[in-house]
């Protein structure tokens, strides 16, 4: 641009930027801060322009006034009434710009929305904020903008997110991991955040060893601890008592007294909810503002015939059996049929209804995951069945080597506004593509669908190996491997800047694990190569079990990695 930064002139109601100072309120929580702060820090790299920032005793002639302060008029005041779930307004009203919130989080997601949607800031990765060009900018005066988000509970479980609070803030999403993003070292929970009934009976934790859920000694020490946690976090929104893990045989506990109400309501949901309502009665008096969360999980999926969710409590359904090749509305996907009629049912009872969803291969976080064509078309399903949370739970153990950074920056999106039409979810992962990758960006938007297109031909599950969804067995197969290849060589070839190439470098790691893990015929500096990218990186771990092995002998190939794994703990265990 002409003046040297990526936009020449910001109006803010009729009158430069340049005109105007930034208001926090006195004793600014640290996120309203830090929102303010980047606001100032992006006005300086757009236009290179030093914007002032002073508390509510401050004066100026043109004032950004951030968050609750004494400057609040009736329409301010109205308008914040009205929003909910982390909502926010702009409000231009005489010589001020108003952007506040329902709370602290409403207020500062504001200031990022002001700064996405009227400037053409970017927040990609927590690594990559990018500001589009433009001759002037405007926000218009009288400007009139309320927005509450459908869900309330908005949960990204991707590594990115995870190690930067900060970041996950900048789009608007309000956990990740149970965690508060808004508040540093926060959990949302008290204690545990799923699986909390191990903890809560004192008892190890063991896949399919369930608690007898009509034992008066158990009931009697869950509650007791739960009190204890709820005690020991006063800040808590939710207390977790939910099932042990189990594996898709589980039943629960087996004793006369839990099979007769499980067989009774025809689901062992009966016993689990039957138990959880009735710790909801107990602390509901002394813990008024508290949910008690438990998982709708494998065996306790299903809907008991009777019983229904006390109002303080909340149903995370887990859509753990579902086929991620496919949309969960999908007719002709019989795998995604029982989930379908799981959240129908659950819809039709729970008031809290949140979802518990799966979005990365856990058994190959290296390998191709072509899901991106169905995110928005589940997230828009979960809306319309009534659900107000929902955790997607990706690689939350280490950086990506496939597309973590496209796939948490679009599922921000989708939590954000999953009323998003599906032609601006495309335009979004376009212009993720475009913007983190560089000129060859066609060329990964075209290996996406294609991928997409070959994996829905069969089903591809959460912890599947790649030749379940992505065979290598024919020679067509060979030739669309050999073709996905060359995309992704064009891709770097076309890169330009060297940041570019290294994010097309990273990201097309997952090619050459596929083809390596597929068919490695003995290709050992390939694979050296591979590593080597690995470490380069910073790709810690390569399946949800095992993080990378401590290779010399690159004759190990990628289709053994997790067993190598397991041998050398072994045999370290041993010794």
């Amino acid at each position: 641009m002409e003046n040297g930064f990526p936009i020449k002139k910001v109006l803010i109601c009729g009158k430069d930027i340049s005109g105007y100072a930034v208001v926090c309120p006195k004793g600014a929580s640290p996120f309203l801060t830090e929102a303010a702060e980047t606001f100032v820090r992006i006005i300086r790299e757009a236009i290179g322009q030093e914007l002032r920032v002073m508390d509510e005793d401050g004066a100026a002639a043109y004032e950004i006034v951030i968050g609750t302060t004494n400057r609040d008029t009736e329409l301010v005041r109205q308008s914040r009434a009205s929003l909910k779930n982390d909502g926010y307004a702009i409000l231009g009203e005489g010589s001020r710009l108003f952007i506040t919130g329902g709370n602290d989080r409403g207020a500062g997601y504001g200031v990022y929305s002001l700064l996405e949607d009227y400037m053409g800031v970017r927040f990609y990765a927590s690594d990559c904020t990018v500001i589009h060009e433009a001759q002037t900018v405007e926000v218009p005066e009288g400007i009139r903008v309320l927005y509450s988000p459908v869900l309330e509970y908005r949960d990204l479980n991707w590594y990115d997110y995870i190690k930067n609070h900060d970041f996950a803030s900048r789009n608007k999403v309000n956990c990740t991991g149970g965690k508060r993003t808004d508040v540093p070292d926060t959990s949302l929970y008290a204690e545990g955040f799923v699986h909390t009934l191990s903890a809560l009976t004192e008892e190890p934790h063991v896949p399919d060893v369930q608690p007898c859920l009509t034992d008066e000694a158990v009931y009697r020490k869950v509650l007791g601890n739960v009190r204890k946690w709820l005690a020991k976090n006063p800040g808590a929104a939710i207390i977790s008592v939910s099932q042990n893990d189990s594996y898709p045989e589980g039943l629960g506990c087996q004793c006369e007294k839990c099979r007769a109400i499980d067989e009774a309501e025809g689901s062992p949901m009966g016993s689990l909810l039957t138990f959880v309502n009735r710790i909801a009665g107990e602390i509901r008096a002394e813990y008024p503002d508290v949910q008690v969360d438990t998982l709708a999980y494998r065996y306790t999926r299903k809907t008991p015939k009777t019983i229904v969710p006390a109002d303080n409590v909340i149903i995370r359904l887990c859509s753990v059996e579902c086929s991620f090749a496919h949309r969960m509305d999908d007719a002709d996907c019989e795998e995604n049929a029982a989930f379908r009629q799981t959240i129908e049912d659950w819809a039709k009872v729970s008031d809290k209804l949140y979802i518990w969803d799966y979005t990365t291969d856990f058994a190959h976080y290296l390998a191709p995951y072509p899901n991106l064509h169905i995110l928005w078309d589940n997230v828009r399903f979960f809306k319309e069945h009534n659900v107000v949370g929902v955790h997607e739970q990706g690689n939350y153990q280490a950086v990506s080597g496939e597309f973590g950074e496209l796939r948490g920056y679009l599922l921000a999106k989708l939590l954000w506004n999953p009323d998003m039409t599906k032609e601006r979810y495309f335009e979004l992962m376009d212009e993720f593509l475009q913007d983190y990758y560089g000129e060859g960006w066609r060329y990964i938007r075209e290996y996406i669908d294609r991928t997409a297109q070959k994996a829905a031909k069969s089903h591809m599950h959460l912890d599947d190996r790649p030749e379940r969804y992505l065979p290598l067995e024919s020679d067509e197969d060979r030739d669309f491997a050999r073709e996905m290849t060359g995309l992704w060589e064009k891709a770097l070839e076309a890169a330009g800047t060297e940041e570019y190439r290294n994010r097309v470098r990273k990201s097309k790691i997952q090619d050459e694990y596929y083809n390596l893990y597929m068919d490695f015929d003995g290709q050992v500096e390939r694979n050296r190569a591979l590593y080597q990218s690995l470490k380069e990186f910073g790709i810690a771990y390569h399946c949800e079990s095992w993080n990378l092995p401590e290779l010399e002998d690159f004759s190990v190939e990628p289709k053994i990695w997790s067993k190598y794994c397991r041998e050398q703990a072994e045999a370290k265990d041993q010794n």
